[in-house]
């Protein structure tokens, strides 16, 4: 499988995490998987999310 290089990497990155953070995104998984849905994401979460940018930006 060839690599991708790092805009790649930054761009994949950054629309999963967009992805992830979208309200109705993230009810219509936890639908599917049979998990409890809430309206926000916790504040752990949105801190791993920062940590995740952080690190792709070095």
């Amino acid at each position: 499988m060839e690599e991708i290089g790092k805009a790649q990497q930054r761009a994949i990155a950054r629309l999963i995490r967009q992805w992830i953070s979208s309200d109705a995104s993230r009810r219509q998984l936890r639908q599917l998987l049979d998990l409890p849905t809430d309206a926000d994401m916790p504040r752990e979460h949105r801190s791993l999310l920062d940590e995740l940018d952080r690190r792709v930006d070095e």
